[in-house]
């Protein structure tokens, strides 16, 4: 009879496939990193390599191996995490495609900047389907530490280097309280899984007030991921000094990874001893967020500062449905369309205005868009589109993910928030039709220095068209949804 190696010993096979996804990824950006490395004249083939190790790793998440539990339930697998997964791989390609033309512009070599991007997935992938702390904080700080180098990659730029200094003070400390949260969470449990947690809090704890505050930590590190007030001021700066392909991914992904994490949290206390308080501060956060981010916007006259302000407040919007969770898979609906919204219509802008605006890392002025709308009609009409759905205008998608926002605190008695909600997006209409009004309206204040290409033209028709899908079409998202969600209640 043949010994068990030690990996056998580890782990199975089966929790190895149930990790393809991620392995993959991790390989892919090590190898575009020797690619690029002994291949140098083959370097412009870099951005589309590793467009393609996207697309496998897509296609490896809809397997029937990815859609199991691994490591003993360490590692999720249901329905719903696979459309989350998808979800964030679409940002990835959306970014990695609008920054073909935007590293040949500033000539920047290709390699590192995908391989960051591929470990970026890879650690957004591995958040969202972790069911266990410390799998989680590993999976933050491999997402962390990409980003943090993204943000910084323009080295020629002083403004990136000052935008990932702040990002990367911040992120530290946020990550000082995440890690402080799961030894205070483990100390009152003294288990690390969630379902674990979920069984002892349902069973009692020696100390509620210290439970209390290590989920305080953990939410406000997720919080912060997410940009929301009070742990927003990092935002702006970092947007504004950041390479623009880069801020269409950090803007949504992380964002919708956290969000995930934030849902899955506030689940394992939902209907438990130390639970009365929690839908309270998520309305105060959600009502913060929105009405901050909406006023700070509207004084903006740089447009990625008003982005950056703005999705604050759709932040506010988006978790909304977590201040009443219902029977406890309720709020995944409005919530993941929203955020399926909001990754194609805010990565749509910020595509869109990497590829106008060559002053890398200065202001990005609104009134230089003045007459844009007719030098270039396409990007005009995509950029138009995607505004109108951060508005929340019909019948784009970002006007059906605020109606199922609203219609969840509606139906589950926060008929206050959604009229909050409601005002506030009111608010959020007039500095979105500013940006449009100057496009077609005011003659031209600047000369171009740009020439679009044809990947960053790609990426603004995706998006503007998938908001414009989402917003007219949007049943089968619905019974998709629907059904993973149905799953997670058998």
């Amino acid at each position: 009879m043949n010994e068990p190696s030690v990996l056998d010993l580890l782990f199975s096979t089966s929790d190895l496939a149930a990790l393809a996804p991620e392995i993959w990824l991790a390989a892919a950006g090590t190898f575009l990193l020797l690619f690029e490395a002994f291949l140098p004249r083959l370097r412009n083939s870099v951005p589309f390599l590793a467009l393609g190790a996207v697309g496998v790793a897509a296609w490896l998440v809809a397997q029937p191996a990815t859609a199991n539990a691994a490591f003993s339930g360490l590692v999720r697998g249901d329905l719903l995490t696979v459309g989350w997964s998808e979800l964030l791989l679409f940002a990835t390609a959306l970014a990695l495609l609008s920054s073909h033309g935007f590293l040949r512009r500033e000539r920047i070599p290709s390699g590192e900047y995908e391989a960051l991007f591929l470990w970026c997935a890879a650690g957004l992938l591995l958040l969202v389907r972790s069911s266990e702390l410390l799998t989680l904080f590993l999976a933050l700080e491999l997402l962390s530490l990409c980003l943090y180098a993204l943000a910084a990659f323009n080295r020629n730029v002083p403004w990136s280097t000052e935008a990932a200094l702040k990002y990367f003070l911040m992120g530290a400390f946020v990550s000082a309280f995440v890690l402080y949260g799961i030894a205070l969470v483990y100390g009152q449990t003294e288990t690390t899984t969630f379902a674990g947690i979920a069984g002892r809090i349902a069973t009692g704890v020696d100390s509620p007030a210290l439970l209390i505050f290590g989920f305080l930590l953990l939410i406000a590190g997720f919080a912060f991921k997410m940009s929301m007030v009070p742990f927003h001021a990092w935002a702006p700066d970092v947007y504004q000094g950041a390479p623009s392909p880069f801020v269409a991914f950090l803007s949504v992904a992380p964002k919708a990874a956290s969000a995930f994490v934030l849902a899955s949290f506030l689940v394992l206390l939902d209907g438990s001893v130390v639970a009365d308080r929690w839908p309270s501060l998520v309305a105060l956060l959600a009502v913060a967020s929105m009405a901050v981010g909406n006023l700070f916007a509207l004084v903006q006259r740089d447009i990625k500062r008003m982005l950056a302000y703005s999705g604050i407040a759709h932040m506010g919007y988006a978790v909304i449905p977590l201040a009443a969770l219902g029977d406890g898979t309720e709020h995944w609906r409005p919530l993941f369309v929203y955020l399926v919204a909001y990754v194609l219509m805010n990565a749509g802008a910020f595509a869109i205005v990497s590829v106008l605006y060559r002053r890398v890392g200065e202001q990005h002025s609104i009134a230089d868009l003045g007459g844009w709308g007719y030098r270039f009609p396409l990007l005009g009409i995509c950029l138009t589109i995607c505004l109108l759905s951060l508005a929340g205008i019909p019948p784009t998608a970002g006007f059906f993910g605020k109606y199922l926002v609203f219609l969840h605190a509606i139906g589950h008695g926060q008929l206050w928030l959604a009229l909050v909600g409601i005002a506030a997006a009111l608010v959020g209409v007039a500095y979105y039709l500013r940006v449009i009004y100057v496009l077609y309206m005011k003659p031209e204040q600047a000369e171009p220095e740009v020439t679009p290409r044809w990947s960053g033209n790609l990426a603004a028709i995706v998006a503007a068209a998938g908001s414009l899908a989402l917003g007219i079409w949007p049943e089968h998202l619905l019974a998709w949804i629907d059904t993973a969600v149905a799953s997670l209640a058998r």
